[in-house]
Order: structure tokens, then C-alpha cells, then sequence
């Protein structure tokens, strides 16, 4: 279940094979917190007692640098007997601007401890992709079909959106679910809204907005196959999404904005060739890449994350700089994810 709630974090971020700069060049940077609340409902699974967290989604770059990812997803689950745990799923990857490459480090904690941390590169080579993992011991494999990264989802759903299209397959390759996975998904655009933003959307701006759904699937879609899980949400032309509806099957949550901060636009200049992609830079001193946002209302006093979310292994680069092509840099410690009590 945990990987896929990480996969559903990354659909924040949520596509062709290359990326047209004058398409991509209308995301715009920024950091979102959002608030994970579970939605009751009589098909609800025991299992699924108590859910409350918090997501904080950070997105800089351009269509000639590449783009940036660091997202930090921090839940907090209670059962029927008063047991809780605390998973904290960490993510932050680099997408070239011509979607030839991905570069990602993902780790998963758990109360603590560090259940998952891998490392990993894939690389276009025609109509494959060459994927090589640092787990345990070292893997590569090759995907033998097309497939398309995150942010280049992301241009296509939008682009799409514009065109009219009402619904579109692709296969995707994250990084999830233990890196050694490709997802069918299924994606269905709604009519454009018309109905005046709520005021936690009010500071994304004036632009359209289209409610979309995207199904997850393990294998190839089909008949009466079920997703592995879907997620719902408002994507407006600029990248940002708002009111998530992440949908799992025995259980729901809903995420809602509760901080939006508009980051600094970096000039679009020639990019460097892919073989000299600068290394990462050095971090600063003991200053994490995102800044704590304004505390939401009825927050608590402590703004620190939850005493169950281990801190980030190393310190990490500057938020704009991709990360080198054999290691992804370590999530940084994001914007306050503790989720209100």
C-alpha cells in the first residue's frame, strides 16, 4: 500500500517523448503543502481506521535545464486496538528537458526506520529505456516499449486538456514501487471549470482549470480490470493541481492546499549536452532547499515534522541543480509536514 500512495505523490508532478519548449514553458515553479484527511464511506476497509497527513510538493526548472522534483509525504495511520505508525516517503528526481533521462532517489521510513532507499537512472536509447538501480546490490534492466516520465505526463495531460481530448493512455516509468516497474495509466480530462476558485486556490492565479483522473494500473488495462489505485484533482495550465482525491479502493483521502508559495523563474538558456550535466552543487550551510511555509490554520504550536519522520540521511544540493547522473541527492527536510492534529 505504502508504494503506492508514493506513486500516488508522484502524479503531484503529473508527457510525449520530447518536450517542446514552447509548451513547457507555462509550468511554473513552486512549492504546495496539502493537507491528506480520510474520506468516510460505507465501503471503507477496517484496516483504514485513521488516516491523517501531509504532502509537500516542491517544482523548479525550465524547458532548456530540466526539471526538478522533491516531494515529501508524511501519513499517519491508526487502527481499531490504538495502534499508529508513521510513514514518511521521501522522493526527489531530475527530468531532462528532451525526456531522455530521469535521475531519482527514493526512501521510505517507517517509526523511524529506513525501510527503502534506492537510487536510480533511466536513460532513452530509441523506443527503450535503460534503467539502472543501486538497491542492495546493483540492477539494470531494459523497458522494451515506449514509455514517458513525470513532468513530460504532466505537459501531456495539459496539452491534451487544451486540445479537447477527453481521455488517453500512456505507460510511465517513476522510479516507484521499488524502481523495477512500469504503470499503465489511463487519464480522463473533464470540461473546463467554471465555477470561481475557493480561497485556498485563489493565490495559484488566473488561469483555467480542468478536473482530471488518472488510473493506475500494474499491468495492461483492460476489460473489467481494476486500477491498482486512481486519483482525482483540479490541474491548472500553469502545473499546479488542487482539491486530490486519492482513491485506493478500501480507503480515501482527500488533500486540500493549505500553503502555495510561488518560487523565482529561472532564465531559459541553451542546455548542456547530456554528458556534462553539472554535479550537484554543494549544500548550504545547514539550510535546507525549502523554507518552513505560513503554519495553516488550527495548526499546532510544534512545527517541526512528526517525531516518527526520521530526518534526511545528508544534507542536499540547491533545488535547481540536477543532480549527478550516478547519484540522486537525498530529499531534503521539506516545509513543515507534520499533519494537524
Amino acid at each position: 500500500m505504502m508504494k503506492s500512495l508514493l506513486r500516488s505523490a508522484t502524479i503531484a508532478c503529473a508527457f510525449s517523448v520530447l518536450i517542446e519548449p514552447t509548451l513547457a514553458g507555462g509550468l511554473v515553479p513552486h512549492r504546495v503543502a496539502y493537507d491528506l484527511a480520510l474520506e468516510s464511506n460505507s465501503q471503507m476497509s477496517d484496516l483504514a481506521v485513521n488516516m491523517k497527513g501531509r504532502m509537500v510538493y516542491e517544482f523548479t526548472g525550465n524547458a532548456c535545464q530540466g526539471y526538478n522534483v522533491n516531494f515529501r509525504f508524511v501519513l499517519e495511520t491508526g487502527d481499531s486496538e490504538g495502534n499508529s505508525a508513521v510513514t514518511d516517503l521521501r522522493n526527489r528526481n531530475f527530468e531532462s528537458a528532451d525526456g531522455q533521462s530521469f535521475d531519482f532517489r527514493s526512501q521510505t521510513f517507517v517509526n523511524e526506520v529506513q525501510t527503502e532507499d534506492i537510487t536510480g537512472t533511466a536513460v532513452r536509447d530509441g523506443d527503450k529505456v535503460k534503467v539502472k538501480l543501486k538497491l542492495t546490490e546493483d540492477t539494470e534492466f531494459t523497458i522494451d516499449k515506449p514509455v514517458i516520465f513525470p513532468t513530460a505526463q504532466l505537459l501531456k495531460t495539459i496539452a491534451e486538456a487544451e486540445k479537447g481530448t477527453t481521455v488517453f493512455s500512456d505507460d510511465i516509468y517513476d522510479g516507484s514501487d521499488g524502481g523495477q516497474h512500469v504503470f499503465h495509466t489511463s487519464t480522463v480530462i473533464g470540461s473546463p471549470r467554471d465555477i470561481p476558485p475557493d480561497e485556498s486556490e485563489k493565490p495559484i492565479g488566473d488561469f483555467r482549470r480542468w478536473p482530471v483522473t488518472v488510473s493506475y494500473f500494474g499491468g495492461e488495462a483492460g476489460g473489467d480490470q481494476p486500477p491498482d489505485y486512481s486519483i482525482s484533482f483540479d490541474l491548472w495550465e500553469n502545473g499546479i493541481s488542487s482539491k486530490m482525491r486519492l482513491d485506493y479502493g478500501d480507503f480515501i483521502l482527500n488533500g486540500k492546499i493549505v500553503h502555495l508559495e510561488l518560487l523565482p523563474e529561472t532564465a531559459c538558456t541553451k542546455p548542456p549536452a547530456s554528458a556534462d550535466l553539472p554535479a550537484a552543487a554543494p549544500p548550504a550551510e545547514d539550510k535546507p532547499a525549502a523554507e518552513t511555509p505560513a503554519k495553516p490554520e488550527n495548526a499546532t504550536k510544534d512545527a517541526e515534522p512528526p517525531k516518527s519522520a526520521a530526518p534526511a540521511t545528508e544534507n542536499p544540493p540547491a533545488a535547481t541543480e540536477p543532480p549527478a547522473t550516478d547519484k540522486a541527492p537525498a530529499t531534503p527536510a521539506d516545509p513543515e509536514t507534520k499533519p494537524d492534529k
